[in-house]
């Protein structure tokens, strides 16, 4: 069941919360503690951590992020924290910050760009959990489409999710395609 812990500043700053060196730090820990695959998205909106999982780690995810951001002098008052633990919610909140972003063209490219960009970085690493995203954010974006609320923008994004899930399919399937034919070049 793919959960998800939203963090993001109060004081509407666009700036990343932690740095990429401190996320992949936290992830590390994350996988270590949780013994599963965490994806870690990192945007100058903030910070969202999907895994799977039928416990809720919330907790933990919440304090760990806290405890590498006190290293900069930030307090937890700071932070706005959602936790999406099951399906409906995180279907809702995810929704909720999709028509949010809709509102503003500017940071909804630049949080658009910088998803697609993580996304392919981590996808060998992560790439179940990317596959449930997805699924996630298709079902937003038809909703979207039966409503008729969608715009430019979202469209703009739905083809770029396909873009990028085709481009992992054939990554994928190429991958498997090599490794198939070096295992038999290999063979007597």
């Amino acid at each position: 069941m793919l959960k998800s812990v939203f963090i993001s500043s109060k004081k509407h700053k666009l700036s990343l919360l932690i740095s990429s060196k401190e996320v992949s730090s936290l992830s590390d820990f994350l996988e270590i503690a949780m013994n599963d695959k965490v994806l870690i998205l990192n945007t100058n909106l903030g910070i969202e951590i999907y895994y799977q999982s039928d416990i809720d780690y919330t907790n933990l995810i919440t304090h760990s992020f806290l405890l590498i951001s006190s290293k900069g002098r930030n307090e937890a008052t700071e932070y706005r924290i959602a936790p999406f633990s099951t399906f409906p919610e995180l279907k809702n909140g995810m929704q909720q910050m999709l028509e949010r972003l809709n509102s503003m063209p500017l940071a909804f490219s630049c949080y658009s760009k910088s998803i697609i960009h993580q996304l392919n970085k981590n996808y060998e690493k992560n790439n179940q959990l990317i596959a449930s995203l997805f699924s996630v954010w298709k079902q937003i974006l038809m909703l979207q489409n039966l409503n008729e609320q969608s715009n430019f923008k979202l469209k703009k994004f739905e083809k770029t999710l396909e873009d990028f899930g085709e481009k992992s399919n054939v990554n994928t399937i190429l991958k498997q395609l090599i490794a198939n034919a070096t295992n038999t070049m290999r063979q007597n």
